[in-house]
């Protein structure tokens, strides 16, 4: 089974990042190295990462186990985030990056892109909630089908939760993912090895940088798959405004189109 390494950017997002955590912490897919980078966060972010470890190894529950043979209630104390009453949770490698100035949107991503140790990577924004199986269905399809990225559906969540929309993305076309708009969309798998061929994101990106990172995985030859499920919860803050640097990736990719055809 693949490593895979999952990075949690995050910059002032205290209220949601408890969650994040955990929701990547019980994924599905035993071998997880999570990577944690707070890019120099005032709003208590860093007093829960200094307290993260303990609380990983030393939170505990009381389930009940099973009914006694004097008809008494059996309980079984267990670490919530080791065990539970009927096996042992997979091990997690977590690391943890604060830094004490702003390391800018991008750089924060490249601080965990740079410690990633997976044959597998992707990052999870400190805010958004994967769904439990996001990890194990990705790289079973990256697996499965040989190719570089695989990428599924979304829900756009407020900050109460509710559902806003359900966002179904394309299969998979160079035209239609990134010569019309950015439909790649935030939750993704790729291989590590790809962060050695093309490089890091591209810090000159602030607001679009998976985008400028993915298109340059494709100009380079990375095949990438669709899995139409709903794997991931994206959290709505209100539209993006800022649209120059999509709107100057969509014409690269419009002229290497133009340039390359349907070998794209």
């Amino acid at each position: 089974m693949p490593r895979v390494s999952i990075v949690i950017p995050n910059f002032n997002q205290h209220k949601y990042l408890p969650a994040c955590v955990d929701h990547c912490w019980f994924q599905t897919h035993a071998d997880l190295e999570l990577i944690i980078v707070d890019g120099g966060s005032t709003d208590g972010t860093k007093d829960y990462l200094r307290g993260l470890p303990d609380e990983l190894n030393l939170t505990e529950s009381n389930p009940i186990l099973r009914m006694g043979e004097d008809g008494s209630i059996v309980h079984k104390r267990c670490r919530s985030f080791r065990e539970d009453t009927h096996a042992t949770h997979p091990e997690r490698i977590l690391k943890i990056i604060a830094s004490e100035t702003d390391l800018g949107r991008t750089g924060t991503y490249n601080a965990g892109f740079s410690q990633v140790t997976g044959e597998y990577c992707t990052y999870i924004v400190g805010d958004d909630l994967p769904h439990p199986h996001m990890i194990e269905e990705l790289a079973g399809t990256l697996d499965e089908t040989g190719a570089d990225l695989a990428y599924s559906d979304f829900n756009i969540i407020t900050d109460d939760d509710r559902i806003m929309r359900l966002v179904r993305k394309p299969d998979y076309s160079f035209k239609e993912c990134f010569a019309e708009w950015f439909h790649i969309g935030v939750s993704t798998l790729h291989r590590a090895s790809w962060l050695k061929k093309t490089g890091l994101m591209d810090e000159n990106y602030q607001h679009a940088n998976d985008y400028a990172h993915y298109l340059r995985m494709a100009m380079n030859g990375a095949r990438f798959v669709h899995v139409p499920r709903v794997l991931y919860s994206v959290r709505f803050h209100g539209a993006m405004t800022r649209h120059e640097e999509s709107l100057a990736l969509v014409r690269r990719a419009r002229e290497h189109l133009a340039t390359h055809g349907a070998d794209a």
